[in-house]
């Protein structure tokens, strides 16, 4: 008699296993993660449809040659029938062809206009920050709560980051100690001053 000794498993073995089980997922490939599948679908209707329309042709050649109806019927199961429903497959198989493509296109399409959207916020963003180094920086530089603006026919003067005259290009600065301009109600630039 034999005797058998049992295999003991550890965890070396195991983890071995494992990795040999996710190695061979990976390489599993199936038809339609390879891209193939809308191809294949193209190629089936193409063959289907036209092989429906010949069997139709070929049924009708053959009940046509004979007058007798129970001669017919064998043709017309035959060729009629199975044309007809070769036919109706190939063009619901042309239809999902051209669904998987619409899709794909419409997800590329999705796809893109996400990248574009996320560009336009990063760009906007990036925008709204430099704007913001700027104007603190111009405020810095300028002796910060003590420079003030006022446009050239204004009778009103503000601080440099004021909304009332964000962007303007015609700003002078202001003494408020030596102007008889009245401080903006909106940027209220003495309060920060005091």
């Amino acid at each position: 008699m034999t005797t058998t000794t049992p295999t003991t498993y550890t965890a070396a073995s195991a983890t071995n296993r494992v990795d040999r089980l996710a190695e061979q997922v990976r390489r599993l490939r199936t038809r339609a993660a390879s891209g193939n599948l809308d191809r294949w679908l193209l190629i089936i209707g193409g063959v289907l449809m036209p092989l429906g329309v010949v069997l139709i042709i070929l049924g009708w050649a053959g009940a046509a040659r004979t007058p007798l109806p129970f001669e017919q019927n064998d043709y017309l199961i035959s060729g009629g029938i199975l044309g007809l429903a070769l036919v109706i497959s190939g063009g619901f198989t042309y239809f999902a062809y051209w669904q998987t493509v619409r899709i794909r296109e419409s997800r590329t399409q999705a796809a893109d206009l996400t990248a574009a959207i996320t560009r336009l916020e990063g760009l906007l963003a990036g925008g709204a920050a430099t704007a913001g180094a700027a104007a603190s920086k111009s405020g810095a530089a300028g002796g910060s709560s003590k420079s003030f603006v006022a446009t050239a026919s204004g009778s009103i003067f503000h601080r440099p980051d004021c909304a009332a005259v964000a962007g303007r290009e015609d700003l002078t600065k202001v003494d408020p100690a030596k102007t008889k301009l009245r401080p903006c109600r909106i940027c209220s630039p003495l309060d920060d001053a005091a």
